[in-house]
């Protein structure tokens, strides 16, 4: 019989001893906070029925861990807080003086994506206000949440606003082509804000409507920040919403001097339940958001009486990590913004590139993995290129420079700023010329090293597969029938004619990207700013001398041939 595992499942540890210590004390500051505050403690069930929170967790139904009890009956795992608390309460709200303030503690488990380090159970300490709709209230949370960090010295920690829903109002507002004409136009504008996709966004603001003053304002706020008192908000559906930002900002600084504060209008939360002013709390080198929250005024409706609500949660874990560094001089140079790049096909253009930007490494000497630029203010990471999404995504960089192939194969969140005019090729089915390919029922053998692009594609077509992993050479296992087809890239296509191989479908486009780490982009995010403006421009005037170059060579060709006929 075989000795069990030590291993714990995936996401999930215990603590011994010290380690327990340290979370009981850090709960207990939080808890102590919240008392003084007047908020009374209330203690929630780790399990219930799966129904009542269909579609208003705040991490999606797709990640609630459920499963049948001995009765029939559907239940959950406890994923977020809010949603059963508000079910909690609800129904006992007409018996309570209003306001309502509480608080809980405990773990919420939630099924998130496998991940360097990604937890699967959270220990949490929350508070919610239920009865208050004034603006007032909302101060209040927020005044409350910073006083839990009360330990964790200003200087490190960063305060992001938002507000639900104002994204999407301002695209629409500068740019009505975006709702008008072309169905989806706005949902791909916002999927292009949330990434910050800040050149492709800028074109889509144009096309829609907007002017260019007004489509490069936002584009650049999605990496520096929003401005509320900019004329974007002016219009009267607007500028309710920019104003109660504007105090919520002055109010945070208040009531904690030397705080960095930003309006982030793409970062506000994805929480079905949100309805107004949005705040996520992190604090430099503590891996993670120490806290987060906002209103939801339509949430308790859903399980009772309708009350406007407002509340917020602390990490437990992030916050003990805070304060076991709080000691850092938050005065100090951080250390060298760190890019990382492939050693592949890439690294020549995107090191001219960064030249051009002011930003300049030396060559690689083929054994150092990590080199200074002259400035000592960067670094370069040399990295296999399907590494470069996990590294930027988990920290290890602030940013890189890869295939957006490798960037939907990995699956990682990272933010896409910029696309750059090199690199271009394709990711295509690829199968035999003179066969055509005709799946009939059999698992089709597709051989790659996209694995889960190509099962992404065959799933939405329905069609029965079975991935044959390959780490290269890769064509050569369709031409020598090793499998039916392979997905892989198409550059020029030469390689591909000379094995007797056609393709048969492209599954997407593929160019050089910049992309940066959300937790980069939220502790370095005028640096980020910076460097995405300088290599705009420079890959925007490499982009102009190619074509001018282009032009003049063919009308050279054509004045030749011109010259020909004259003759």
């Amino acid at each position: 019989m075989s000795s069990p595992s030590p291993n714990l499942p995936r996401g999930v540890q215990a603590l011994l001893f010290e380690s327990a210590q340290r979370r009981r004390r850090v709960e207990e500051s939080v808890v102590r906070t919240l008392a003084d505050a007047g908020f009374r403690e209330t203690i929630l069930p780790v399990l219930d029925f799966a129904a009542p929170y269909d579609g208003v967790t705040a991490e999606g139904d797709e990640r609630l861990y459920r499963f049948v009890d001995r009765g029939g009956e559907l239940l959950a795992l406890r994923a977020d807080f809010t949603p059963m608390a508000a079910r909690v309460v609800a129904p006992r709200l007409a018996g309570l003086p209003m306001p309502v303030a509480l608080f809980y503690r405990g773990d919420v488990v939630r099924d998130e994506p496998s991940g360097l380090g990604k937890p699967r159970e959270f220990a949490q300490v929350g508070a919610e206000l239920y009865g208050d709709a004034s603006f007032e209230a909302d101060l209040r949370m927020l005044r409350t949440l910073l006083d839990s960090a009360a330990e964790v010295p200003s200087g490190r920690l960063c305060l992001t606003l938002g507000w639900a829903g104002l994204l999407p109002a301002l695209l629409a507002a500068i740019a009505p082509g975006l709702v008008n004409r072309k169905k989806g136009a706005l949902e791909r504008a916002l999927a292009d804000a949330r990434v910050r996709r800040v050149g492709r966004l800028e074109e889509r603001l144009r096309a829609g409507g907007a002017t260019a003053a007004q489509a490069e304002e936002v584009a650049s706020a999605l990496l520096s920040g929003f401005d509320p008192a900019s004329p974007l908000f002016d219009l009267p559906v607007l500028a309710g919403a920019a104003r109660s930002l504007a105090a919520a900002a002055g109010a945070a600084r208040e009531a904690r001097p030397g705080l960095d504060v930003v309006v982030d209008l793409a970062g506000t939360p994805e929480a079905p339940y949100y309805t107004g002013l949005t705040v996520a709390l992190h604090a430099r080198g503590a891996g993670g958001p120490l806290g987060g929250g906002g209103r939801y005024d339509g949430l308790l409706g859903r399980f009772g009486p309708q009350a406007p609500a407002v509340g917020f949660c602390i990490g437990l874990e992030a916050l003990a990590t805070a304060l076991d560094t709080r000691d850092q001089d938050a005065a100090s140079a951080p250390r060298p913004f760190r890019i990382a790049t492939g050693k592949g096909r890439l690294l020549g253009k995107t090191l001219d590139l960064l030249r051009a930007a002011g930003v300049d490494f030396p060559e690689g000497d083929g054994r150092r993995l990590l080199l200074p630029d002259g400035s000592g203010r960067f670094e370069l990471l040399l990295l296999k290129d399907d590494d470069v999404p996990t590294y930027v995504a988990f920290g290890g960089a602030d940013a890189g420079f890869v295939g957006s192939d490798r960037i939907e194969e990995s699956g990682e969140e990272v933010c896409e700023p910029l696309e750059l005019p090199f690199g271009t090729c394709r990711l295509a089915l690829i199968g035999r010329a003179g066969e055509e390919f005709r799946p009939n029922g059999h698992p089709v053998r597709v051989g790659t090293k996209y694995r889960n692009v190509a099962e992404r594609f065959f799933d939405s077509r329905k069609i029965p597969h079975e991935v044959v992993p390959l780490a290269g050479s890769v064509e050569l296992a369709a031409a020598l029938r090793l499998t039916d087809v392979v997905v892989d890239l198409i550059e020029t296509g030469s390689t591909m004619a000379a094995h007797g191989l056609v393709e048969l479908e492209t599954i997407l486009p593929s160019q050089a990207t910049f992309i940066v780490g959300s937790r980069a982009l939220v502790e370095r995010r005028a640096e980020v700013a910076g460097l995405v403006a300088r290599l705009s421009a420079e890959a925007a005037r490499g982009t102009r001398e190619t074509k001018e170059t282009k032009e003049m060579k063919e009308a050279k060709v054509a004045g030749m041939e011109k010259g020909v006929k004259t003759c």
